[in-house]
């Protein structure tokens, strides 16, 4: 009889391990889930916050030579000015920023200057935006109510016109391990953005 209770405890005790193994390898997927969105959510207001603080503030960059507001060259990275930059200690510097938004090594980077006009050898600080990011595309509403893959509009790589004014939209698209294709729409320089995946 012994034998047979201890068989009996020995049959339960492996259906209780299976049953709380799969109970915590479920968790452990709801807890990816749950970083890989908050990840994303960070990325969507980061973005968000940016676009919709576009200035039309051309700069010059660290050879001198004038640049628009907004800049894209090849639609798979982006610079420009952007108001808003919060100053509550009343520092000697502007409330605008230049950053800049790139793709290296399936990250999305995001580098800010200090100083609008930069200077030789300025250092940006960067930031990790998003992690497993495959391919990163840029379009640009112009004024004519038309698609650009490049901006400022009619330009051609090298030469932009310092003071060409910010698109009226920015679409990203993020092609990502996790979600898959995502797109995002922005209005610059206003407090109105719609999400479509």
């Amino acid at each position: 009889e012994l034998i047979v209770v201890i068989g009996i405890f020995a049959v339960l005790s492996v259906m209780a391990y299976g049953g709380l193994n799969t109970v915590l390898k479920t968790r452990q997927g709801v807890e990816q889930s749950l970083d890989r969105l908050a990840d994303l959510q960070r990325a969507y207001w980061r973005l968000r916050e940016d676009f919709q603080q576009l200035a039309p503030r051309p700069v010059r960059d660290e050879f001198g030579e004038a640049r628009p507001a907004l800049w894209s060259e090849t639609g798979e990275s982006v610079i420009f000015t952007r108001g808003g930059w919060r100053n509550p200690l009343g520092s000697a510097r502007s409330t605008r920023q230049r950053v800049l938004y790139e793709l290296r090594e399936e990250k999305l980077i995001r580098k800010q200057w200090t100083h609008l006009d930069q200077a030789p050898n300025a250092e940006p600080q960067e930031l990790v935006v998003m992690d497993g990011v495959r391919e990163l595309q840029l379009r640009f509403l112009g004024s004519a109510e038309d698609w650009q893959e490049f901006w400022p509009e009619g330009s051609n790589a090298g030469s932009a016109d310092p003071n060409a004014p910010p698109p009226r939209a920015v679409e990203v698209t993020l092609d990502t391990r996790a979600w898959g294709e995502l797109r995002l729409l922005f209005r610059s320089g206003l407090d109105a953005s719609t999400t479509t995946a």
